[in-house]
């Protein structure tokens, strides 16, 4: 009885393995069409504050337990962050992303995979990140030049507006 037993595990734990090998080899996925290139849009940046930080006067200070007396109080609002991206002029993405958080105090944050044709691009990138309601704080403008196949990373972050290295579908 024994050996029945273990014939049939062994048994079960080849047909698993045989599944996960063939599943392993399953069909291979690009997310753009063969021929074409990839832009990936990538964005976790931390907006301004919707009200600036307030210094705190002495008797407000006072009144504070002596382990809360701080210099200044700042809310944890943030302002949404709006962001465009242009290829040669035309508008692929125009959002509005709301801060993280339940006191809307955390970085946006986004991603978004763009297939577009191979060739050479001008990419145009305009970032507000304050409460303002018109204009843009940061405008960063990028050549690129993508062969069939390539990918390349336009990130947003804290520190700006940066384009990643170029990557061949096999590196990426």
């Amino acid at each position: 009885m024994k050996a029945l037993a273990l014939s049939g595990q062994g048994l079960t734990w080849a047909v698993l393995a045989a599944l996960v090998g063939l599943f392993g080899q399953g069909p291979s996925f690009t997310p753009y069409e063969p021929g074409q290139a990839l832009i990936k849009l990538s964005m976790a940046h931390l907006p301004e504050r919707l009200e600036p930080c307030r210094q705190l006067s002495e008797a407000e200070r006072e009144a504070l337990p002596p382990t809360r007396r701080v210099e200044e109080v700042c809310g944890r609002e943030r302002a949404p962050t709006r962001f465009e991206l242009r290829l040669d002029g035309e508008l692929l993405v125009a959002e509005t992303v709301e801060p993280a958080g339940l006191s809307s105090g955390g970085r946006s944050y986004y991603l978004e995979y763009l297939p577009v044709d191979p060739g050479r691009y001008t990419v145009t990138v305009r970032l507000a990140d304050t409460p303002r309601t018109t204009g843009f704080d940061l405008e960063r403008e990028m050549n690129l030049d993508l062969n069939a196949g390539e990918s390349a990373l336009i990130e947003i972050g804290d520190d700006g507006v940066s384009l990643g290295g170029v990557e061949t579908e096999e590196s990426s």
